[in-house]
C-alpha cells in the first residue's frame, strides 16, 4: 500500500525562524564558584564532591543507583559538542523534597594518568585532573510518592569518548538539622558516554528527537536556562521528549533533528533529500510497510536569504499519523542523502504502535 504522509511544520514562522539559526546558538552552563552559594549548600556540596572524587580511583561496587540515559546531541560552540541526558531515580531512594547533584566529565586518558599516579611511591595524592565539564545543582523533587524521579540537564566537551561520574544525595533544603546529623549515603553513578563532533565537516544530524510537547521561544534561553530545559534546539525550540516510543493509532510520529555539514553546490544552499522509509518487525522478520514523499532542501526549495557559509543551521521536522499502522513493532529508516557532496547517513528510530 503507499499513502502519502503530510510533512509537519510546528508553524512556518518557527521554521523559517529557526532555519537562520548559526552554529553559536547553544551553550551550557558552567558552574560558578561555590563559594556564591549560602553556607549549609557549601558545606552539603564539598562534602558530596568530595564523596564524588572518590569514585575516579575507587569505582563504587554493584548495581547503580539510578538509570542515566536520554541523551540528545546537538551542535555546541567553539568546537564543542552538547549532550542532554536524564536521570531516573527510584522515587524510595529519595527522602527529602530537595536534592543536591554533582556531575563531572573526565576523559580516560586523565583518568589513566590519576591511576598511574596513585601506584608510584609518593606521599602525597595525585592530584585530580581539570574537568572536561562539571556542574552543580540543588533540585525541588517530589519525593515521597510512586512515580519516578527524573531530572534532565546538559553537558558541553569536545568530540570524544568521556566518563561520566553523577553524585545525588538527599538535602536539607536549608532547614535546621541536628548538630550530630549524619548525611546519607549519596547515590554514586559512573559512565561511558560519547561526546560527537560535529565540527569535522562531515554529514552528521542531532539526535532524532520525538516532541511530547515542542514551544517556540521569542528570545534563546539563556545558559542557566537551558540547563532547566536541555533538550531545546538552537536554544530557541524547546522540547520535552517522548522517551517510550509507544503510541496509539490515533497518536501522529512527530520528529525533528538538524542537520550540519551538508554539502554545497554553490556555496550557499545544500542539495539534500531526505526519505522516510518504514519497516515492520514481524514473526518472519522485517518487512517493508510503507515510505513517504522525500523531503528536498535545496535552492528550489529554501528561502532566498539561507546560506551555509553564513552558519545557518537546517532543521529538520517530520510527523505521519499512525491511523493505518497495524499494531506493533516498527523501524523508521532515515536516509540523508547529499547529492552535493555525494555522501549519505542513514539514522534508525525504533517505535512501537498499539491499538488503544
Amino acid at each position: 500500500m503507499t499513502q502519502k504522509f503530510r510533512a509537519f511544520r510546528f508553524a512556518t514562522l518557527t521554521f523559517v525562524a529557526a532555519l537562520f539559526l548559526t552554529t553559536d546558538s547553544v551553550v551550557a552552563q558552567e558552574p560558578e564558584g561555590v563559594n556564591q552559594l549560602e553556607d549549609w549548600q557549601q558545606e552539603e556540596l564539598i562534602s558530596l564532591i568530595e564523596e564524588a572524587r572518590q569514585t575516579v580511583t575507587a569505582p563504587s561496587a554493584g548495581p547503580a543507583p539510578f538509570e542515566l540515559g536520554g541523551f540528545a546531541s546537538q551542535i555546541g560552540t567553539d568546537g564543542e559538542g552538547y549532550v542532554a541526558y536524564t536521570v531516573t531515580i527510584d522515587p524510595s531512594k529519595i527522602t527529602t523534597p530537595t536534592v543536591a547533584m554533582y556531575m563531572f566529565l573526565l576523559d580516560p586518558a586523565s583518568i589513566a594518568a590519576v591511576s598511574a599516579g596513585e601506584t608510584e611511591d609518593s606521599d602525597e595524592a595525585p592530584e585530580l585532573p581539570d574537568d572536561a565539564f562539571e556542574y552543580y545543582d540543588f533540585i525541588d523533587v517530589a519525593s515521597g510518592g510512586t512515580e519516578p524521579i527524573q531530572i534532565s540537564r546538559a553537558l558541553t566537551a569536545p568530540g570524544g569518548e568521556y566518563e561520566i561520574f553523577i553524585a545525588i544525595r538527599d538535602s536539607s533544603g536549608g532547614e535546621e538539622v541536628e548538630d550530630d546529623a549524619v548525611p546519607s549515603a549519596p547515590l554514586l553513578l559512573r559512565e561511558s558516554v560519547t561526546v560527537p563532533d560535529f565540527w569535522n565537516n562531515t554529514l552528521q544530524t542531532s539526535t532524532v528527537l520525538i516532541p511530547d510537547s515542542l514551544e517556540q521561544l521569542q528570545i534563546p534561553l539563556t545558559p542557566d536556562q537551558l540547563q532547566l530545559s536541555p533538550y531545546t534546539i538552537a536554544g530557541v525550540l524547546r522540547i520535552e521528549p517522548k522517551f517510550d516510543r509507544v503510541f496509539g493509532k490515533q497518536d501522529e510520529l512527530s520528529l525533528i533533528f538538524v542537520v550540519y555539514n551538508a554539502g554545497s553546490e554553490d556555496g550557499s544552499k545544500p542539495n539534500l533529500q531526505i526519505e522516510y522509509n518504514f519497516h515492520q518487525q514481524t514473526a518472519d522478520g522485517e518487512e517493508f510497510f510503507n515510505q513517504t514523499q522525500p523531503q528536498e532542501f535545496n535552492a528550489e526549495t529554501l528561502p532566498p536569504g539561507f546560506d551555509l557559509s553564513m552558519g545557518h543551521m537546517l532543521p529538520v521536522t517530520q510527523s505521519v499519523p499512525l491511523s493505518l499502522f497495524p499494531a506493533g513493532d516498527y523501524r523508521l529508516e532515515i536516509k540523508l542523502i547529499d547529492n552535493a557532496a555525494s555522501t549519505e547517513l542513514v539514522h534508525d528510530v525504533m517505535f512501537t504502535v498499539e491499538e488503544a
